[in-house]
């Protein structure tokens, strides 16, 4: 990511951090960027003409303002695309495999994208700091696999089973989103791989995470308000500055995990796990100095 780039999503993001109040004063630890390979593409055909109903597979073609809303095109294969001010709400896109294409200002409201693999894909347009929107989209088992969503909507869509790795998801909005399935009237099931990668000011009020993994990934600055992350992997998760009130970790495996500036007065780290130095850090929101042996 250029110099440019990273100041603007930092602008954006810094737009985010002022919608809520921090919990304290911290210092805030910046991931380091993911970096992109070069990609070598062929030359992309912009497609203005009528698209065949039947047609499922497109490779290095570029869309402009295409309208898909409500139509159903499932088993989409898409290879080096892009898509420019696109509508996909309300539309069948289930089992769609996605690779290597761009998704600037698109509309998923309330799409059906069940199963569907993303991998080296970019949601943000970096020109116009937007994201794309998903707002109660069915993702049922879907993957993100090395993709940008920075500043994407996610909220009270279905997210069950999803993945999200080795991606970079700064500033999302998962309010209200769903990563749970009813077992029976009063068992729920959460599901969600949200793996190494960058959740930097990401919004996940209200969502229920219990025993889902979360390891390797950075959530700095993000909104945890009454959140349940109860037996949750966070292994070598970073949690500084997080937004904590409310927020459910007993049992949770914080071993390795950053902590700075979690209040153990207020959270519930009953049954959690953690590596001996993370004491220390734990403590100082007491005001216990500790020092070694």
């Amino acid at each position: 990511m250029s110099q440019n780039t990273e100041d603007a999503l930092s602008q954006s993001l810094a737009k985010i951090s002022a919608n809520y109040p921090s919990s304290s004063d911290r210092k805030s630890h910046n991931p380091q960027p993911i970096a992109k390979e070069p990609i070598a593409k062929a030359a992309k055909e912009k497609v203005t003409e009528h698209i065949a109903d039947d047609q499922v597979t497109f490779q290095n073609q570029i869309f402009y303002d295409l309208q898909w809303s409500h139509q159903s095109k499932q088993e989409l294969q898409l290879v080096d695309c892009e898509f420019h001010h696109c509508d996909f709400s309300n539309a069948a896109l289930d089992f769609m495999q996605a690779s290597g294409c761009i998704f600037h200002d698109c509309n998923f409201k309330n799409s059906g994208l069940k199963e569907a693999v993303f991998k080296k894909c970019s949601f943000f347009d970096n020109d116009e700091q937007k994201g794309c929107y998903f707002y109660g989209a069915d993702l049922v088992n879907s993957q993100f696999l090395n993709c940008d969503l920075s500043l994407a909507e996610f909220e009270r869509a279905d997210m069950f089973g999803i993945e999200i790795s080795n991606s970079k998801a700064q500033g999302c909005s998962f309010k209200q989103a769903n990563f749970s399935s009813v077992v029976s009237r009063r068992k729920l099931f959460c599901s969600a791989h949200l793996t190494d990668s960058h959740f930097r000011y990401a919004d996940f009020e209200g969502c229920q995470l219990v025993a889902c993994d979360l390891s390797g990934s950075s959530f700095v600055n993000a909104n945890f308000f009454q959140s349940n992350l109860e037996k949750c992997q966070l292994l070598n998760a970073d949690l500084t500055g997080i937004q904590f009130e409310g927020l459910l970790l007993a049992g949770a495996d914080l071993r390795n995990a950053q902590l700075d500036g979690l209040d153990i007065r207020k959270v519930d780290l009953q049954g959690v796990k953690i590596s001996d130095w993370q004491q220390s850090v734990l403590l100082e929101s007491l005001g216990v100095i500790c020092f070694p042996n």
